[in-house]
């Protein structure tokens, strides 16, 4: 269930990305852990860290990636030419490759029930950190997890 934010062009939920497909309402788990995810040894690491240390039965995850917004073209005052849906789709499908092959193993190991949200919007810390905490609060969640990527961003917030 992933709803597009205030700040984001659009936001997709992909459920058949991974195995262990959260299928029960919302109400149903305990416990809603986000991990923020990319394409990094570091995410993959924090998703180990949290199916081990973090996951309890009854729990949920929400795996979160941002995927670049695409630039628009302004080649003058007054004209807009909007982001090529072609290059956004291919974005998608690499998002899509890109966890089934690094994340879906490890909660699908684990057996753990899981949505991910893709999302696309501004590839900068600051908007990166925003969506992360606006997904949390969204799902009143229990954890947020991160890659060490630098904190100031998420401080700030």
């Amino acid at each position: 269930m992933a709803v597009p934010l205030a700040h984001s062009r659009s936001a997709i939920s992909v459920a058949s990305i991974i195995s262990v497909v959260a299928s029960e309402p919302y109400e149903y788990y305990r416990r809603h852990i986000i991990v923020g995810i990319d394409n990094s040894l570091t995410s993959t690491a924090a998703l180990e860290w949290a199916a081990k240390q973090l996951y309890r039965t009854g729990d949920k995850f929400h795996l979160v990636h941002v995927i670049p917004e695409p630039p628009t073209l302004r080649p003058w005052p007054g004209v807009y030419v909007p982001p090529d849906d072609a290059a956004e789709r291919e974005e998608f499908r690499d998002a899509t490759a890109m966890v089934r092959a690094a994340f879906a193993p490890i909660v699908n190991l684990h057996q753990i029930p899981t949505d991910v949200h893709l999302i696309v919007a501004a590839d900068s810390p600051d908007s990166i950190a925003g969506l992360l905490l606006e997904k949390a609060e969204e799902l009143d969640a229990a954890a947020l997890v991160v890659a060490s990527h630098g904190k100031q961003a998420l401080q700030a917030h």
